[in-house]
């Protein structure tokens, strides 16, 4: 690891969500229930972002991470926050934790996948320079490269034509085997992540890739707000599937913003803008009944609370960081 070039922070105050070691404990100590985290994709980061759009500073987002109480936060696009040694200066100085990273990829198209592949390696490389933890997630999902897909998320079963056909099928299930493969030589624990706008969307998608995976190769990353968003209950799904779960996204998602913009045919990214995934509790992703199921089934590990959503040219940090404060309080109504 390289030196920093300015001094170490002290120590953050103490958190009125978290105890003052804000790390997981260590070997010698049970871990406890559930682990908060927070991801950059909460404050506006995403790729490719839309040309009215903006991020905020990397270092912004990261003492806000801390400020909240989180343990540990995901990277974001890899490189966002630089190279693996500048992940790790910038997150040590915050005592925060490198959970891991989300990996899209194109699974059912051959020619996409294989020149995706260096990415991949490239991607993990930043992750594992970055991370202290001794398996970091590598949190897959399918890519968003399909343009019926983004057109009808959310009304995908009115839209036959835009399913996956039964050979695809099978070539994404080859490659989402051979990405997993990939991160598990790396040191990674290799995650399926659910998520609108792909060819794992609905119910009846994420079952089926479900029941098809190898579950020696890798587990399940549920997405409360992707699965609402898709039409799945979250919380079947913790019941249905609890033994595959190894990490948690809390998102919530408003049906009642998703109805009004299918009445408008409106795309992923439109509802996206339109506040599609709204702060925890304000939703019909039943955070609080997940939660709940996931400690019915005794899991223990991560929970990252996420909020996807752009920023606009109305949209300040201040209140960005309000918005993350209230979704931080909602979940410490839960005993997180």
């Amino acid at each position: 690891m390289t030196e920093p070039t300015e001094p170490i922070a002290s120590a953050p105050p103490p958190s009125p969500y978290a105890p003052d070691d804000r790390r997981p404990p260590g070997p010698d100590s049970p871990p406890p229930a559930l682990l908060a985290g927070s991801a950059p994709v909460s404050f506006g980061i995403n790729v490719p972002l839309p040309p009215d759009a903006w991020m905020p500073d990397g270092d912004a987002i990261v003492d806000a991470i801390a400020d909240l109480g989180y343990r540990g936060t995901e990277l974001g696009p890899p490189g966002f926050l630089g190279d693996g040694p500048a992940v790790r200066e910038r997150l040590a100085r915050r005592r925060l934790e490198l959970i891991g990273s989300f990996l899209p990829m194109t699974f059912s198209r051959q020619d996409r996948f294989d020149a995706e592949r260096a990415w991949l390696t490239e991607s993990l490389a930043i992750i594992r320079e970055g991370s202290d933890l001794e398996r970091p997630f590598a949190i897959l999902s399918d890519g968003f490269g399909e343009p019926e897909r983004m057109a009808f998320a959310g009304r995908i079963e009115e839209h036959p034509e835009a399913w996956l056909p039964a050979r695809r099928f099978r070539t994404l299930m080859d490659n989402l085997h051979r990405a997993a493969e990939i991160c598990q030589a790396a040191g990674f624990q290799p995650v399926l992540h659910h998520h609108a706008g792909t060819y794992i969307e609905t119910g009846a998608e994420i079952r089926r890739v479900l029941d098809a995976m190898d579950p020696a190769l890798l587990g399940l990353c549920l997405d409360t707000g992707h699965a609402r968003f898709g039409g799945a209950d979250p919380t079947a799904l913790v019941h249905t599937y609890h033994d595959l779960i190894r990490h948690v996204h809390l998102k919530d998602c408003s049906t009642a913003v998703l109805e009004a913009g299918h009445e408008r045919g409106d795309d992923f990214g439109t509802l996206v803008r339109a506040g599609a995934f709204c702060e925890l509790g304000r939703g019909d992703a039943g955070i609080a009944d997940c939660v709940q199921a996931l400690r019915q089934h005794d899991y223990h590990g991560w929970v990252v609370v996420e909020q996807d959503r752009y920023l606009l040219a109305d949209d300040t940090f201040e209140d960005l960081v309000a918005a993350q404060r209230r979704n931080r309080d909602f979940l410490a109504t839960l005993g997180v």
